[in-house]
C-alpha cells in the first residue's frame, strides 16, 4: 500500500518532500538545537503533512514554490509538538530510535519545540499574511488545549467518545486542517471552498489519530509499545475496551491503576470498533474532496492530482505502522 501510495506522487513533489530545508535561520546558539532535533523528531518519518500539502497545491494548480514555506512550517510545528509530547508522556523511543528527551533532556526538548514554534511565527510573518500567521498560531494553541484536555481526563477519568474525539481534533485534526486549508487560501478559493478544505482536514485527521490508536496495540508499532495505558491515558481503543469490560471501567473510574487492570479480553471488539469509526471519517473526507475538486475544476483540469490524494485516504484506513 506505501509503495502505491508514492508511485501515485508526482516526481516533483516527491522529490521537494525528500529535500524539504528545516534549517533555522538564526546561527546564534542554535546549532546545538538543530543537531538533537535533527537526531530525533525530524529524523525519518513519512512527512505526511508537508506532502499533503503540497498534494493540495498540486490540486489548486499552485506550483512547488508557492507553498513552501507552508508545507515546512506545519512539519515543523508537528516536530515541536512531538518534542513537548515526548516530555509530557516520558516517552523513551519514537519511531524506532531514542526520544528527544532522553537523546538530550527534558529541558532541552522543551527548549527545542519552543524554538521551532518561534522559527514558525517568524517566517509565516515575513510571508505577509496576517490571516495565515493567525491560522498557525489558532493551530499552536489547539494544539497545547488538547494536550491540557488530556491531561484533564487523566486526572478526572470522566472520559467520553465525545472528549476523545475533541483530543483528536484539537492535536491531530487541527495540523491536518492546515496541510488543505493553505493551499486553498492561497489560491484566492472561495469563501466555501476553504470551508470544504478545512473540514476535509478534519475528518483526515481525526481519521489519523484512530488508527493511530489502534497501533498502540501493534507488533509493527514504532511508538513506545502501550505508551498510552503506561500513563494512564485513555486512547479511542482503551475507552472502548473498558465500555465493553464495564466491571474494569468502575475499577478504573475508582482509581485503579490502568495498566494493571489491563486484559486482552474485548480488545479485539474495540479495535474493530475503532477502524470503523476511522472509515467512516475518511468516507467523509473522501465526499468533500469530490466537491472540492467540482468546485476548483480539478477533475476536469487536473485529474490527475487526484489520485495520489485518493491514495492517502486509502493508506490511512490500512496503516499498519
Amino acid at each position: 500500500m506505501v509503495n502505491q501510495l508514492f508511485t501515485s506522487i508526482p516526481p516533483r513533489i516527491l522529490k521537494e518532500i525528500h529535500t524539504l530545508d528545516f534549517k533555522m535561520d538564526s546561527k546564534n546558539g542554535q546549532e546545538e538545537i538543530s543537531k538533537l532535533l535533527d537526531r530525533t523528531v525530524l529524523a525519518g518519518g513519512k512527512r505526511l503533512r508537508p506532502l499533503l500539502t503540497h498534494l493540495m497545491a498540486d490540486l489548486f494548480g499552485l506550483g512547488i514554490e508557492k507553498v513552501r514555506p507552508f508545507a515546512r512550517a506545519i512539519e515543523l510545528v508537528h516536530a515541536a509538538s512531538l518534542a513537548h509530547d515526548d516530555v509530557v508522556d516520558n516517552a523513551t523511543t519514537r519511531r524506532g530510535i531514542p526520544s528527544i528527551n532522553i537523546v538530550g533532556s527534558n529541558k532541552k526538548a522543551v527548549l527545542a519545540g519552543d524554538t521551532l514554534l518561534a522559527d514558525v511565527i517568524f517566517n509565516l510573518a515575513g510571508e505577509g499574511n496576517l490571516n495565515l500567521v493567525q491560522e498557525m498560531s489558532s493551530i499552536i494553541k489547539s494544539l497545547a488545549q488538547g494536550e491540557w484536555l488530556q491531561n484533564d481526563m487523566a486526572e478526572s477519568r470522566l472520559y467520553t467518545r465525545e472528549v476523545i474525539e475533541k483530543i483528536a481534533l484539537h492535536k491531530t485534526a487541527s495540523v491536518m486542517s492546515w496541510c488543505c486549508f493553505a493551499p486553498a487560501y492561497v489560491s484566492n478559493s472561495s469563501a466555501a471552498v476553504i470551508d470544504y478544505t478545512r473540514q476535509f482536514g478534519v475528518h483526515l485527521g481525526i481519521a489519523f489519530q484512530l488508527m493511530d490508536d489502534t497501533l498502540d496495540f501493534s507488533d509493527n508499532s514504532q511508538k513506545d509499545c502501550l505508551l498510552d495505558l503506561k500513563n494512564g491515558l485513555v486512547n479511542s481503543v482503551l475507552f472502548e475496551w473498558l465500555l465493553l469490560n464495564p466491571e474494569l471501567m468502575q475499577k478504573f473510574q475508582g482509581g485503579e491503576d490502568l495498566s494493571e487492570l489491563f486484559v486482552e479480553t474485548n480488545l479485539d471488539k474495540a479495535i474493530s470498533e475503532i477502524e470503523g469509526r476511522a472509515l467512516n471519517h475518511l468516507n467523509l473526507a473522501k465526499g468533500l474532496l469530490e466537491v472540492i475538486a467540482r468546485e476548483v475544476g480539478a477533475d476536469r483540469d487536473r485529474p490527475q492530482s487526484l489520485k495520489p490524494i485518493y491514495k492517502i485516504l486509502e493508506y490511512l484506513g490500512t496503516r499498519r505502522f
